[in-house]
């Protein structure tokens, strides 16, 4: 397939001249509040090209001349570095939509509403259409209070305690459940699957790392009836760390508390498992999306894992390509490594009664087991 590029900066189009010196651009998605970026390369030879001015808006798409190309969002031009001597001209940029108006400090409260009718007053205030998912947006608060504080920390808190994020993309405040995977549109990306063929070969990596793992996380709420401060816990999923993890923050209510409590033991648990891998250019993997691998090791294979960052970059050397770095889904990971195992150890033991039956079938003395092809687990109960 044929990688295609389309640009626009200020509304219009960019060919010719631009295009025939466009080294490289790379897009990074980021899940999240953590603002998307864009970077450009060009070569900057005589004639030199004109400098674009700080505030030009761009817009990028990549795709495939075969399938066509889809938006990767729209950027202010923040800084521009010029190199001579060889000559090049590099153009960075960040997200267009993150309004600045979310920083402004207020000071009001809401009585008896959802986070939904939170979030939605929220967006309505800076000009945005909200798009909230039913399983963060249900939940009802008695009171909840905004004092002189911005409305970008009132998102993040209610985030934080619901196991969410919220983002801004085209004009939308988009408000999820982590790994819900939704588009600009709030619609669900869909899980997708990587296997081999669309890998970069040397790209793939899993880590699994035991360092700041909590067996539990402890949040705290004030009993009205009792007249006094009360804690409850949550246990990790995937860790039996004796190291507890203490929330700061009281709650008014202990269904608040376990609600926050669990949010961040879920959290801390996708830290501790993390990946990276560099897919052959696919414009549907945005941030925030779930993906599992699939004939990549045992072990492995089918465990859920949330893209923290989707970057995608073209280059007229390496073409079109995504790179993401993600978390494991909490929750599931246990379930998905068993399943994979399970279904591993089942695969070894087939290949071990097939290689026995062909060494008697050959006369052969002593054909043993064959040696473990890999059932190492990230987590669950161990090779079965």
């Amino acid at each position: 397939m044929t990688p295609l590029i389309e640009i626009t900066v200020d509304g219009k189009p960019v060919s010719g001249l631009f295009m025939s010196r466009l080294i490289s651009v790379t897009v990074s998605d980021k899940e999240g509040t953590r603002s998307d970026t864009i970077s450009l390369k060009l070569d900057d030879s005589n004639p030199f090209a004109e400098i674009p001015r700080r505030g030009a808006k761009i817009s990028v798409a990549m795709g495939y001349v075969e399938s066509g190309a889809q938006s990767l969002g729209d950027f202010v031009v923040d800084e521009v570095d010029l190199e001579c001597l060889p000559y090049a001209l590099s153009i960075t940029g960040k997200a267009a939509d993150m309004r600045e108006t979310l920083k402004e400090h207020k000071n009001r409260h809401w009585d008896d509403k959802t986070v939904k009718d939170i979030v939605g007053e929220i967006a309505g205030d800076h000009g945005l259409s909200p798009a909230v998912a039913d399983d963060v947006g249900a939940h009802s608060y008695k009171w909840f209070g905004q004092v002189d504080e911005s409305d970008m920390s009132v998102l993040d808190r209610l985030a934080t305690r619901h196991d969410g994020l919220f983002t801004v993309k085209q004009g939308r405040l988009i408000f999820a459940k982590k790994g819900a995977g939704k588009s600009a549109s709030g619609k669900a990306v869909g899980d997708f699957v990587l296997t081999p063929d669309k890998i970069v070969q040397g790209t793939c990596k899993i880590s699994i790392s035991d360092r700041g793992s909590f067996g539990k996380v402890v949040g705290y709420y004030q009993d009205k009836d009792d007249a006094e401060r009360k804690e409850v816990e949550v246990e990790s999923d995937v860790s039996d760390s004796p190291a507890v993890y203490r929330l700061r923050e009281a709650f008014s209510s202990e269904e608040e508390a376990k609600k926050a409590a669990k949010s961040k033991s879920n959290n801390l648990s996708r830290g501790g498992i993390t990946t990276a891998v560099t897919a052959i250019g696919d414009n549907s993997i945005r941030a925030g999306g779930v993906y599992s691998y699939s004939g990549v090791r045992p072990g492995v294979d089918g465990i859920p894992w949330i893209i923290e960052t989707a970057e995608h970059s073209f280059s007229k050397t390496d073409g079109y390509k995504t790179a993401i770095q993600g978390k494991v889904k909490s929750g599931e990971s246990e379930k998905s490594a068993k399943s994979a195992n399970k279904t591993n150890g089942t695969e070894r033991a087939a290949k071990e009664k097939a290689d026995a039956a062909a060494a008697g079938a050959s006369g052969s003395k002593g054909s043993g087991a064959p040696a473990d092809v890999g059932g190492n687990v990230i987590s669950g109960d161990g090779p079965e």
